[in-house]
C-alpha cells in the first residue's frame, strides 16, 4: 500500500517497464548491436561481420531487441535490415533518467514530481553567482 508521503517513483507501475527494457538492453552483444545501428541501418550480416559473432547469434539479438520494440526492420530480398526505434529509446532514457536524477517528468501530474513527496521541489543546483551570494549570508 502506498502511502501518503511516498515517492512516486516507488509506487508507479512503469518502472516494471523500464526494468524489463534495461534487461533487454543488458547483453553486452545487444549493446553493441543498438551502438552499431545508431550509426545507420545495418543487414544481418553486417551486423555479425563488424561484431565478429555466428550469423545465428546476431540474428538472435536483433530478433530480441525488434520483439521488444528497439528495432524496426525491413526485408529487401532475401535480407532482413534493422534500424533503431529512436522513439523508444528517448522515451525509455528520459523515464530512466527521471527515475535516477528526479527530473520533472515534460508533463508532471498535478503537484507530484518524478521522485519527489507531493508538494515538494527537488534541490536543483544553484547559478553560480547565487551560490556565493548564499555563502556569503
Amino acid at each position: 500500500m502506498v502511502g501518503k508521503g511516498t515517492l512516486k517513483c516507488v509506487a508507479d507501475p512503469g518502472i516494471v517497464d523500464l526494468a524489463e527494457d534495461l534487461k533487454i538492453l543488458s547483453d553486452p552483444n545487444r549493446l553493441r548491436i543498438m551502438c552499431l545501428l545508431l550509426k545507420g541501418e545495418r543487414c544481418v550480416c553486417e551486423v555479425e561481420g563488424e561484431l565478429g559473432i555466428s550469423q545465428q547469434l546476431a540474428s538472435h539479438h536483433l530478433n530480441v531487441l525488434k520483439d521488444s520494440g528497439f528495432l524496426s526492420s525491413r526485408r529487401e530480398g532475401t535480407s532482413s535490415y534493422y534500424a533503431v526505434e529512436r522513439g523508444k529509446l528517448e522515451v525509455m532514457t528520459r523515464t530512466f533518467l527521471a527515475y535516477l536524477d528526479c527530473r520533472k517528468k515534460s508533463q508532471p501530474e498535478k503537484d507530484v514530481l518524478c521522485c519527489g513527496v507531493p508538494g515538494e521541489a527537488p534541490s536543483l543546483p544553484r547559478a553560480q553567482g547565487e551560490k556565493k551570494e548564499m555563502a556569503r549570508k
